[in-house]
C-alpha cells in the first residue's frame, strides 16, 4: 500500500463482499473470481451457514456476520450489497475504517443518507462508487457517443420502457418493504434507467410522475420529463409486465432505438435516408456480441478498482449517483395516482349499487 492508503498496481487487491444475497452469489462473486489481480478475502452476511458456504466456495479467508469485523484485516475495499436501508450505515463504517467501497444501487433511500456517505468518502479520501452495471453495456455507451457527437441533431423526444414479470431470486422480502428498500420499482429497476437518462441528457427541468402504490410499494409507474434543450421524455417501469425494454431517441437529425439488455440497436439518419442496424460491441467481430451479466459486473469492478489504483474518478461516483436518486426522491414527493382500469371499474360498480 502507498502512504495515502491506495493500493499499488503490483499488489493483489484484497476485497470483501458485504451481503451474500442473490446479487452477490449470482453476479459479484463470479465476476470477482473472473477478474485479474483481485482476491476475495472476506465475506459478510448475517446468515452464518450461507456466508461460510460461499467463503469455502470462493476461498475467502474470513467468513463474518458483522461488517465492522472487516476493519483492521488489511483489506483494500469492500462491495456493499445489502438491503438499501443498510447501505449508508455500513458504507460509512467501512469508509471510516479506511476501505474503498463499491455500493449497490440505489446508493441510498434518500439524499440525507447519500450526502452522509459522500461526506465520509471525502473526509477519508476514499473512492466511493455505485454499481450501475448498465453504464458498461456497449450499446448504451454507443448511445452516449451518438448523442455527444450530435448525430441525431437536437433531441426532440425519447421513449423508454423497461419492465418484466418480477422473478429475481431474492433471499429476503426487503424489495417489497418501503422502509427497507426506499420504494418499489422506481428506486429498484427504474434508477438504472434514470442514471442513463441523466448521463445522456442532463438533469430533468420538470416532470410528472404516476405510480400504483396504494399503501405498499409501487410495481408500475410512469414518468414524463422535460429535459434541457426542450426534449420531452416518456419513461415507464413495471415489475408485473414485459415491456418493450428499449430506448427510442428522436432528434431532428435521426432516430436511435437501442435495446436496454442486449447489444442491438437501429440508427436511422434523416438527411441521408440511410441508417445502421447491428450490434454494439468491441473486439473480434466474429465473437459473440452480447455481454453476459458477469462481463458487465467485471467491467464495473475494473472501473472501481482502476479509480482506487490511480486516484481517479469512477464512471458512477457517489456524486454522480446522487443525480438519479434526486429525481427518484422528487418523483415520490410529487406522486400522482396511476389510473388502473380494473380498480376504476370496480369503484364505479360500487358507486351505482
Amino acid at each position: 500500500m502507498e502512504a495515502n492508503g491506495r493500493t499499488t498496481s503490483s499488489d493483489r487487491v484484497k476485497i470483501a463482499v458485504v451481503g451474500c444475497g442473490a446479487v452477490s452469489e449470482l453476479r459479484h462473486l463470479p465476476a470477482l473470481a473472473a477478474g485479474d489481480g483481485r482476491e476475495i478475502s472476506a465475506l459478510v452476511d448475517k446468515d452464518e451457514a450461507r456466508v461460510r458456504r460461499l467463503a469455502d466456495e470462493y476461498g475467502a479467508q474470513h467468513a463474518l456476520t458483522d461488517h465492522r469485523e472487516l476493519i483492521g484485516l488489511g483489506l483494500d475495499g469492500a462491495i456493499v450489497a445489502t438491503p438499501t436501508n443498510l447501505h449508508a450505515p455500513m458504507t460509512i463504517d467501512l469508509l471510516r475504517g479506511g476501505l474503498h467501497v463499491l455500493v449497490e444501487k440505489p446508493i441510498a433511500r434518500n439524499l440525507y443518507e447519500c450526502d452522509a456517505m459522500i461526506a465520509a468518502a471525502q473526509e477519508m479520501d476514499r473512492v466511493l462508487a455505485v454499481a450501475f452495471f448498465r453504464r458498461f453495456a456497449h450499446q448504451l455507451r454507443l448511445t452516449k457517443t451518438v448523442l455527444d457527437a450530435g448525430l441525431l441533431g437536437t433531441i426532440r423526444s425519447f421513449d423508454i420502457r423497461d419492465g418484466y414479470e418480477f422473478g429475481w431470486p431474492v433471499k429476503t422480502d426487503f424489495p417489497f418493504r418501503r422502509e427497507a428498500a426506499g420504494g418499489g420499482v422506481l428506486i429498484d429497476l427504474g434508477v438504472h434507467v434514470l442514471d442513463l437518462v441523466t448521463w445522456w441528457f442532463g438533469d430533468a427541468e420538470s416532470f410528472e410522475y404516476w405510480d400504483n402504490d396504494r399503501g405498499g410499494v409501487e410495481s408500475d409507474c410512469l414518468l414524463h420529463v422535460a429535459m434541457p434543450g426542450g426534449g420531452k421524455g416518456v419513461i415507464e417501469f413495471s415489475r408485473t409486465r414485459l415491456l418493450r425494454n428499449t430506448a427510442i431517441i428522436s432528434g431532428d437529425g435521426g432516430t436511435l432505438e437501442v435495446d436496454l439488455n442486449t447489444s442491438d440497436f437501429i440508427l436511422s439518419l434523416s438527411e441521408s435516408r440511410t441508417g445502421i442496424t447491428g450490434s454494439a460491441f468491441s473486439g473480434n467481430p466474429l465473437a459473440g456480441t452480447n455481454q453476459d451479466p458477469i462481463e458487465l459486473f467485471t467491467a464495473q469492478h475494473d472501473d472501481w478498482l482502476d479509480a482506487v489504483l490511480t486516484g481517479g474518478t469512477p464512471a458512477v461516483s457517489a456524486t454522480e449517483a446522487r443525480r438519479s436518486l434526486g429525481l427518484v426522491v422528487d418523483c415520490y414527493a410529487h406522486r400522482k395516482e396511476l389510473e388502473l382500469p380494473w380498480i376504476e371499474t370496480a369503484a364505479l360498480e360500487e358507486a351505482v349499487r
